[in-house]
């Protein structure tokens, strides 16, 4: 344990309460945070709806799987 840290527990930034936030200058923007969480959630989707086709067409190629909806 550092020594600044004893007995003063452990420092947790808090996004939107706490001033200087790292890349959020003035402790951040919470919209803008959700929308690019929203952004991010988009392109995660995209990708998995790509390797769910690509898995598809090696299935295909294999003559295995059944080619139907997959549940995670």
């Amino acid at each position: 344990m550092y020594p600044r840290q004893q007995g003063q527990g452990i420092y947790i930034p808090l996004p939107g309460f706490t001033p200087g936030y790292p890349g959020y200058p003035g402790g951040g923007n919470t919209d803008r945070r959700i929308e690019h969480l929203e952004r991010q959630m988009q392109r995660l989707e995209q990708q998995v709806d790509r390797l769910d086709r690509r898995l598809d067409r090696i299935e295909r190629r294999l003559g295995i799987g059944d080619g139907g909806y997959r549940e995670y």
